[in-house]
């Protein structure tokens, strides 16, 4: 399972709010927290002023994670690192992630100004784009909420489209249910007939087969999932819905109430027609009240 959780911050309390979910993950799996923050150049056309406020900006950034990690190491984890970096945030978080053979990126979505003036929108999404690493994102509702009311794993949404690529998350995301002692729920959301070409020309009699024949194909697809990871101990149920992908996601998060969403970055073609990058990508920037951990199947690193 992980190993090695790398955590960048910013210094707002908006990053920071990924901490206790990163805290709970290291806990269960004995994994080390990286505590990372990256100092941007600074526009100062005078070379040796420019290092002189680098040198601080260094400085400050690396008193800023000693303190977060004491704050974790007073809470009783003592396997934390800090890291200073200097450059473009995300591809210093992505080179460290290699250079460290991080196992995980525990990150929030957005966390304006702070010690390194970061812009965490666009720093996710690159990362979201282009990581092979899992990402754990965090969207908190504003700058003052430190995200999801409890940073416990007990209930796992993982939505599949029934292609090979979303099926690959199966074996992680199990694996990590097991050591955080959760449940899965598998997730299939078939698109109303509305999205499909042609639908106005169809008999409301067709229509009706139709639909239901797609929540059985659904229902199928689940059911070979759901076996495979009962298989493994893990314990799992199924939902199906008649609604788009990425609102059916969040919506079924919601009621069911669960503590994390878990989603492939890829996952083209498949019965659900749904594409798994897009889908990623809308349910990170709108699920505001619990975290999405993001998987890039191996085949598509």
């Amino acid at each position: 399972m992980f190993k090695k959780l790398l955590v960048p911050l910013d210094g707002s309390d908006t990053a920071e709010a990924i901490l206790p979910f990163a805290r709970e993950i290291a806990t269960k799996t004995g994994a080390e927290i990286l505590l990372v923050t990256a100092v941007q150049h600074v526009g100062v056309w005078d070379a040796t002023l420019t290092l002189q406020v680098l040198k601080r900006e260094e400085e400050l950034a690396q008193e800023y994670l000693d303190t977060k990690a004491k704050e974790l190491q007073g809470a009783g984890f003592a396997k934390v690192r800090t890291r200073v970096t200097r450059g473009d945030a995300a591809e210093a978080i992505l080179s460290l992630a290699q250079a460290e053979s991080a196992d995980l990126l525990a990150i929030s979505t957005h966390g304006r100004s702070g010690i390194s003036r970061w812009l965490f929108g666009s720093v996710a999404t690159r990362i979201l784009e282009t990581s092979t690493v899992p990402v754990l994102f965090l969207h908190p509702k504003d700058a003052g909420d430190k995200g999801a009311p409890r940073a416990e794993f007990h209930k796992i949404l993982v939505p599949l489209d029934g292609s090979d690529l979303a099926m690959s998350i199966l074996d992680p995301v199990q694996q990590f249910a097991k050591t955080m002692g959760a449940s899965l729920v598998l997730f299939h959301a078939v698109a109303p007939i509305a999205a499909y070409p042609g639908f106005e020309t169809a008999q409301a009699a067709t229509i009706g087969k139709v639909v239901e024949e797609l929540q059985d194909q659904a229902k199928a697809i689940l059911a070979r999932a759901s076996e495979k990871v009962r298989a493994s101990g893990v314990e799992a149920t199924m939902v199906v819905t008649l609604d788009v992908a990425v609102d059916g996601t969040l919506r079924a998060a919601k009621e069911l109430d669960v503590d994390l969403i878990a989603i492939a970055t890829h996952g083209r073609g498949g019965f659900g027609r749904m594409v798994l990058g897009s889908v990623a990508d809308g349910v990170v920037r709108r699920s505001t009240d619990r975290p999405v951990l993001v998987i890039r199947p191996p085949s598509t690193k």
